[in-house]
């Protein structure tokens, strides 16, 4: 596949394409299938993922088997009520946000998400502390504004330095507003996003353009 583009589209068709092990890095963060998200209740547009909780099991297998075979590592946010929809990771971190506004289940705020890690630490990397440490963009004032959950840019940033060298390539299946694709153009990496909505793709393109200006 091509880097250093964004295809539009479902990522568990496009990912067919990929031949085995040619993605250094998986980056993402997948549909938590719900209609909304955070305090605001912020809703998706055009890929709200709402369906039965077995279909939902079913769509985290598919995407994370098509990830397996085509990625050497693969890092990502899959919700807290959502791990053990997937197979035992290599290693879960801890990603700290305590500025979050969003509520827990339990009549509390969620301060934290786990991070799921499949595979090994890049070459002559450590990760040191399996606690990361990073607020969330309650206030985001950028493009990615128009998206109801980008994760913070420096979050991103930290996990491509850990889990990849420079110009490896990194794929974003569940691309967004493109927070993973801009991280990995700071980085000096090569990037793949997909993207369902046309809306979403445009964004991610758009904070990609305003790079070459910086």
């Amino acid at each position: 596949m091509e880097t250093n583009k964004i295809y539009q589209g479902d990522c568990l068709k496009i990912m067919k394409k990929f031949a085995d092990k040619s993605v250094d890095l998986v980056l993402t963060d997948p549909p938590y299938n719900a209609k909304n998200i955070g305090p605001n209740q912020r809703k998706y547009e055009g890929q709200a993922m709402q369906v039965s909780t077995g279909e939902y099991k079913k769509f985290c297998k598919n995407w994370i088997n098509s990830a397996l075979r085509i990625a050497k590592r693969i890092v990502f946010t899959p919700g807290i009520a959502n791990v053990c929809y997937y197979p035992q990771p290599d290693w879960i971190a801890c990603w700290h946000k305590p500025a979050a506004a969003s509520f827990n289940r339990f009549r509390g705020f969620n301060a934290w998400e786990p991070i799921m890690l499949y595979g090994r630490i890049a070459k002559g990397k450590k990760l040191g502390q399996d606690y990361i440490l990073c607020n969330t963009l309650n206030f985001t004032k950028g493009p990615e504004r128009e998206h109801p959950c980008p994760k913070p840019l420096e979050l991103m940033k930290f996990l491509i330095d850990k889990f990849s060298n420079e110009g490896e390539t990194i794929l974003d299946p569940f691309a967004g507003s493109g927070t993973t694709l801009v991280a990995s153009k700071q980085m000096g990496r090569d990037y793949i996003g997909i993207e369902l909505v046309k809306k979403y793709c445009k964004i991610a393109e758009d904070r990609l353009r305003q790079e070459i200006l910086l």
